[in-house]
């Protein structure tokens, strides 16, 4: 029993019922044999196979046993040519039972499970069968219904107009489908787009051209076999050839069909149709002898020639044609021809003379087997670079990721980039510049027009490989020998070797370096083939497999920790296909046990070194696998309440941290100690004026007694970490105390140390960068700090992004404005490319708006901040906003906007935290600045002298410079000039001891002190 995907065409005669009543039994059983005959001829002739006939009923399968990728093409032309038939077999019925009947057809492509008739099973079972029967059955009749899923398929073959959408039976959704009036003959289901630059083809075409000049110089015929997998451009590089030769040459074009009758010289009669013969053969020796044969080829002659004269014939047409120019005679699907066309395709070019003939068969890899001796040109994947050209090209400038996305799916085959990038305008995922309109595409379907063309690439292979290929699938794009030994029955291995050297001689597989010490490796060449033939094993045996492979590799790898996610990975999918198949037990219950270890190992890994956007998907899933009042699942949960915090999920990481909090039993003191811990630190975010308090004096209550904990467990360490840094944070840094902040950081770090947990050492670490910008260490000596830490990180990306933001603001008051945009860029990427959303639009918001303010462009400051408010204001975050808000105010207010200055303002008053500072004193010194312009400085100086003795009780020199400043300009505008000027010598006095360059010309500027910079 295999998966594939097929094309089904159900039909069935209309109002049949009355026919039983007008006519005599054996003149009924005629009636139906007939239309039996007609219908098994029609469809058997385009590749159908009949699955059964009930009564009047038809079933054909297009695909089985053998998958073609135009089995939809098929499929709808059999259809199209059964109503023709049917017309014709009218005539008959009624002039021998004066009856007529009609057909209605449905057709469908699916995925089915295919079984093997020999074996008295059934050739196709699934929901595309019964969405074809109810489709015909909606037809009327002589109507055939097209399913949407078929339609995509032959879209550029069929005259079609869509129906409105049918509530069929058994449906819960109404299902799309189309009214088939007409086939194009001759075209390809889904035309290929002509009209992009050929890319990354020019070696190629020079050959080919080459070849040219080489038969034009020798007067002789030069064959090429132009060889890839299909929609690699063998097709589009002979166009490109085409093209370039303009009147230079003669071009005829001729195709091999898949099948048929009659077509074994099928391109001759494609080229002859193209020639007018009596012009071209007028006045020629033999002329007439030279025409008859190719004539009775072609089928337009009762009488058949031998092999030799026509191939004669043949040769003496093309030399006559190449007498005044040179021709190119381009074969394209070379690899259907049958032996007796190709033998004519050598005779030519070993007996053409005096005539420059240049023969570009276009065929698939499989070629090189049938033909080994002729001259291959053989065409592989684009590069990455020039499929990144072909992908802007077809879609226009691509946001990088998404282009990443597609070029990791698309391998470099040209036609899949094609059809990738038509789906994605389809589904409305591209606006008009191309740019992808989501943010993420990791769920991107693959196109059915992929889908068809691998699926029938692998239903070719010899059976043994296909196996090997399906077996391999299981363990991924990465696979090994033993590992294939293992999954293979015992009475197969020796042949393993062999069909796997066959597999990468066909170049579906490629050796790979070795990943498992002493194991040969293997790699899927495209991972599109890896899935195809993933989909192709039945689920029964997928789940079998992924057991067997994760209880080899647990063998072979032990506890090796980089192997935990992929065990949990294959443990997972064995225990979901089991539970798909059949109820739920011991066995499906132990599968689900080990799983989730592994995806916790692994899902804590990805914490500690910053990877949020695996972290969360590893945690999830490993907590899902569990039943809910497990203690495994959860103890996972404050460190899944963590993650979806950074990734901005805060109100599920709510609900998660709550349940943990309000469970009366079935978890440890620790375990509801970290969940009270995150939600603290959540509730910083979503709600800073209340909520967190509370959590927090819960947790500052508990951290004593944890520390007088004899041997502490990792579970200890870890709650006593997150519990020092919350501390550390909004006792500490918010409140501008960084000495007592430092210390409390400093306590945690080692915490963090002893309980392995590096995620939250590199927390840390950033704080830690934040204390040295913001606090009284000079600014070449914070650089040097941060330049310290950062060269500490090895490779944890997020205290190197927590670096960079903290360096690209201190640079800044050097004045090296482009080196900080550069640093703090860096820095929003990298928390970006972790998951960690928060982090990256903070960081982008706070750090290009303190530069931009810095630099004097207020307005590049303005927006940076909008975008940073906007992106968090999406994800429900309100502790970082408000701060934001707060700049944000000040921003507008340097350009003049007193109103929307005052408006944030009012906005940060309502929503910050009393113990935010930082937000508590840049909403004051905005509305002190709002007051004084419009001439209540009385107001004024008491609001900006509330900021000035929030600010005095800390180590911020930075900011009390600011505050002064600000304060100086409210006495200024009062008239009190001499005091206005103590306040900016104070402002100069903090910002020449800070070392901040760049304000401190600011404060000389208000001075009237000569700047000395340069």
């Amino acid at each position: 029993m295999v998966r594939k995907t097929v094309t089904l065409v159900f039909c069935d005669v209309a109002d049949s019922t009355p026919l039983g009543e007008r006519l005599d039994p054996e003149s009924l059983r005629d009636v139906w044999s007939r239309y039996h005959e007609t219908a098994r001829d029609v469809l058997e002739r385009h590749g159908g196979t009949i699955e059964k006939f009930v009564g009047d009923a038809v079933m054909a399968a297009f695909g089985i046993p053998v998958v073609h990728e135009d089995d939809a093409v098929r499929a709808v032309r059999a259809a199209v040519e059964l109503r023709e038939a049917i017309t014709e077999l009218n005539v008959e019925l009624e002039r021998a039972y004066g009856v007529l009947i009609e057909v209605r057809t449905g057709i469908n492509t699916g995925e089915v499970i295919a079984g093997d008739p020999a074996q008295g099973q059934s050739f196709a079972t699934g929901d595309a069968v019964v969405v074809a029967q109810r489709l015909e059955a909606a037809a009327a009749g002589s109507e055939i219904l097209v399913g949407d899923a078929t339609m995509r398929l032959v879209r550029d073959a069929v005259t079609a107009e869509p129906v409105p959408p049918l509530e069929l039976k058994g449906k819960s959704e109404p299902v799309a489908a189309w009214r088939l009036l007409d086939v194009e003959p001759g075209v390809a289901g889904v035309s290929r787009r002509m009209d992009s630059p050929l890319v990354g083809r020019s070696a190629e075409l020079a050959r080919l051209r080459a070849e040219l000049e080489q038969a034009k110089a020798e007067r002789t015929c030069r064959t090429v076999a132009i060889l890839g997998e299909p929609g690699v451009g063998k097709s589009r590089l002979a166009a490109e050839l085409v093209a370039s030769l303009g009147e230079e040459a003669l071009v005829l074009e001729g195709r091999c069909l898949p099948y048929g009758h009659g077509i074994t010289y099928w391109p001759l009669v494609e080229i002859v149709r193209g020639l007018d013969l009596d012009a071209v053969l007028d006045g020629e020796l033999d002329g007439e002898a030279i025409q008859s044969r190719i004539l009775e080829a072609v089928g337009r002659a009762e009488t058949r020639s031998r092999s030799d004269e026509l191939y004669w014939a043949v040769r003496r047409l093309l030399e006559t044609l190449a007498r005044d120019r040179p021709v190119v005679l381009v074969l394209d699907d070379i690899q259907w021809a049958e032996p007796a066309f190709l033998d004519l395709v050598e005779y030519l070019a070993g007996w053409s003379r005096d005539a420059a003939i240049l023969v570009c068969c276009l065929a698939r890899t499989e070629f090189a087997d049938i033909r080994p001796s002729w001259p291959l040109l053989p065409l592989g994947p684009l590069s990455p670079d020039d499929a990144a050209v072909l992908l802007e090209n077809l879609a226009g400038p691509l946001d990088p990721a998404a282009a990443r996305r597609l070029g990791r799916a698309t391998g470099g085959n040209p036609l899949f980039v094609e059809e990738m990038v038509r789906m994605l305008a389809e589904e409305e995922r591209l606006d008009d510049r191309g740019r992808s309109l989501v943010a993420e595409l990791d769920s991107l379907r693959v196109p059915e027009t992929i889908q068809a063309v691998l699926a029938a690439r692998l239903d070719r292979l010899a059976d043994g490989e296909r196996d090997v290929l399906q077996r391999a699938s299981v363990i991924g794009q990465v696979f090994w020998w033993g590992a294939m030994a293992e999954l293979t029955p015992p009475d197969r291995v020796a042949a393993v070797s062999g069909q796997l050297q066959a597999l990468v001689r066909k170049g579906l597989i490629r050796p790979d370096r070795r990943t498992l010490a002493g194991e040969d490796g293997f790699r899927f060449a495209h991972i599109l083939v890896r899935d195809a033939a993933y989909d192709a094993t039945s689920k029964r045996l997928r789940g079998e497999l992924h057991e067997r492979f994760a209880d080899w590799l647990e063998s072979r790898a032990r506890d090796a920790p980089e192997h935990d996610e992929i065990l949990g990975h294959h443990l997972e999918q064995a225990r979901a296909y089991r539970l798909e198949l059949g109820p739920a037990g011991a066995q499906e219950a132990d599968l689900a046990t080990r799983a989730s270890d592994r995806l916790a190992r692994a899902g804590r890994r990805a914490l500690n070194r910053g990877d949020i956007h695996a972290a969360g998907g590893l945690l999830e899933r490993a907590t899902t696998l569990l039943p809910p009042d497990d203690p495994r699942r959860l103890e996972l949960l404050p460190e899944l309440g963590l993650v979806l915090t950074e990734a901005g999920e805060l109100a599920r990481a709510e609900q998660i941290l709550t349940e943990v909090i309000t469970r009366d039993g079935g978890v440890s003191e620790s375990v509801k100690l970290g969940a009270q811990i995150e939600r603290a630190a959540l509730r910083l975010k979503s709600d800073p004026r209340g909520g967190w308090e509370q959590d927090l004096e819960l947790v500052e209550a508990s951290l004593p007694t944890l520390e007088a904990a004899a041997e502490p467990d990792a579970q200890t360490h870890r709650a006593l970490g997150r519990g020092w840094f919350l501390v550390g944070l909004v006792r500490g840094l918010w409140a501008g105390q960084l000495a007592l902040g430092e210390e409390a950081l400093e306590r945690a770090r080692i915490h963090a140390r002893a309980a392995g947990d590096r995620r939250q050492e590199a927390e840390i670490v950033g704080r830690l960068g934040f204390a040295a910008w913001s606090g009284p260490m000079p600014v070449p000596q914070a650089i040097d700090r941060c330049v310290e830490l950062l060269a500490s990180a090895g490779e944890d990306r997020f205290v190197e992004a927590s670096c960079r933001r903290w360096l690209g603001s201190l640079v800044a008051r050097q004045g090296r404005f482009d080196e900080g945009r550069r640093l703090v860029d860096e820095a929003a990427a990298g928390y970006e490319e972790l998951g960690a959303r928060l982090n990256a639009a903070a960081a982008a918001a706070f750090g290009h708006a303190d530069i931009e303010s810095l630099a004097g462009d207020s307005v590049a400051a303005e927006h940076a901040l909008r975008r940073g408010y906007e992106e968090l204001e999406q994800l429900g975050e309100l502790g970082y906003r408000a701060s934001i808000a707060g700049l944000l105010a000040r921003t507008l207010h340097a350009q003049g906007r007193s109103e929307e200055a005052e408006r944030f303002s009012r906005l940060v008053e309502e929503t910050a935290s009393e113990h935010d500072l930082w937000s508590q004193v840049l909403y004051r010194l905005t509305r002190a600045m709002v007051l004084a312009g419009a001439g209540r400085e009385i107001e004024a100086e008491e609001i900006a002298r509330e900021a000035l003795s929030i600010v005095e009780r800390t180590d911020l020199l930075g900011l009390q410079g600011d505050v002064l400043l600000d304060l100086g300009e409210v006495l200024r505008l009062s008239g009190r000039e001499d005091e206005a000027h103590g306040c900016a010598e104070r402002a100069l006095a903090l910002y020449e001891r800070k070392g901040d360059d760049v304000s401190a010309e600011r404060a000389r500027a208000v001075l009237g002190i000569p700047v000395t910079r340069a």
